[in-house]
């Protein structure tokens, strides 16, 4: 009993022993140490409005971010990024003994992604940055290396949501290579193909939708590695994902025109996907969907774009734009008429 007792007395020691050093830590040695101050910053949601731009003489590969507040171009040996309310160049990125291959925004922040290929004459390599807009930050991945000479990225396919990316790399004149970055940035080569195929990527998930010509539209599971296909038997044209993860695969006519429009999620069966029909059968390269999921149809002879699916899911009007379309976002038909690019507002 003598010894239990002890036990329990070192126990009782020892909890007053830590209390007290803990109560003097928090009530007097932290409080002394010396003071911090926070800052709430509020700042103001851009209008959206209708903006223009005077491109430089020489600019190329014009991109508009998601919310139209910024365009990127290349312009020579670099690549450029303006403000589109202040009408000016804020930043000018340099590929030092290299070319830029490739660039876009991300689909839904003011950050820009591009690529940088090694100059002719030297060892495979590419780098692929990103440049954020409001802390103005560089950031590089891990280089691409042990490729064909003279190797370029010449599309990204990303989700800032699981942080994966895949670059598609071209090796040859008719190859190409798609990798994958893990959200640890680790890289892996993902398969070799054709270098007409197509890539896109699922917001939430991780899955890779890609078709090489002529063949199904595959769904890979970036996780398992295990490939689906889009159910619609119909659907034979690879058109865009949007930022619900929504797939949009085209029926075609004899001349490649798409008659139909069918879009659905990786998992869903054919009868879950919905239909959409242009009014007319349309080139590929004439219909736009939105990040947000609105469909529209271009009649680049007219200059105008019909609205065949709002983001709310309802039809919407038509909207006239200037000189030749470059995109449709969200809230703006993009256009460059000249030297202009010009934003104009969709009034919904």
């Amino acid at each position: 009993m003598k010894r239990l007792g002890m036990i329990y007395r070192w126990i009782l020691i020892s909890v007053i022993l830590q209390t007290t050093i803990l109560a003097y830590i928090n009530f007097v040695y932290l409080p002394n140490r010396g003071q911090f101050r926070t800052t709430m910053y509020e700042t103001e949601v851009p209008s959206v409005k209708n903006r223009s731009f005077s491109l430089p003489k020489g600019a190329e590969n014009v991109r508009v971010s998601f919310d139209g507040l910024f365009a990127s171009y290349r312009l020579g040996d670099k690549l450029e990024i303006a403000d589109l309310d202040r009408r000016k160049v804020i930043k000018r990125l340099e590929a030092g003994e290299g070319e830029f291959s490739y660039h876009r925004w991300l689909p839904d922040r003011e950050m820009l992604i591009y690529s940088i290929k090694e100059p002719d004459g030297k060892s495979g390599r590419v780098r692929i940055s990103t440049y954020d807009i409001v802390p103005e930050l560089d950031r590089s991945y891990p280089d691409i290396k042990n490729l064909p000479e003279g190797s370029e990225v010449v599309g990204i396919e990303l989700s800032p949501l699981t942080n994966i990316v895949y670059p598609k790399i071209k090796t040859s004149s008719t190859r190409a290579r798609i990798y994958r970055f893990d959200i640890m940035d680790d890289l892996k080569l993902i398969f070799k193909t054709d270098l007409t195929t197509i890539i896109k990527e699922t917001m939430y998930t991780d899955h890779l939708i890609y078709q090489p010509e002529g063949k199904k539209i595959s769904i890979r599971n970036g996780k398992t590695g295990k490939t689906t296909y889009v159910p619609v038997k119909e659907a034979l044209l690879l058109l865009a994902v949007d930022d619900n993860d929504f797939i949009y695969a085209g029926a075609g006519d004899k001349s490649g025109r798409i008659t139909e429009i069918y879009y659905g999620k990786a998992g869903q069966k054919a009868n879950e996907w919905q239909p959409l029909k242009p009014e007319r059968p349309a080139a590929m390269e004439d219909i736009y969907i939105t990040a947000a999921g609105a469909v529209y149809t271009a009649d680049k002879t007219d200059n105008r774009v019909k609205c065949l699916k709002s983001s709310n899911g309802g039809a919407g009007g038509e909207i006239e734009f200037e000189g030749r379309l470059l995109t449709v976002l969200d809230n703006y038909v993009v256009s460059i008429d000249g030297s202009r690019l010009i934003m104009k507002v969709i009034k919904k």
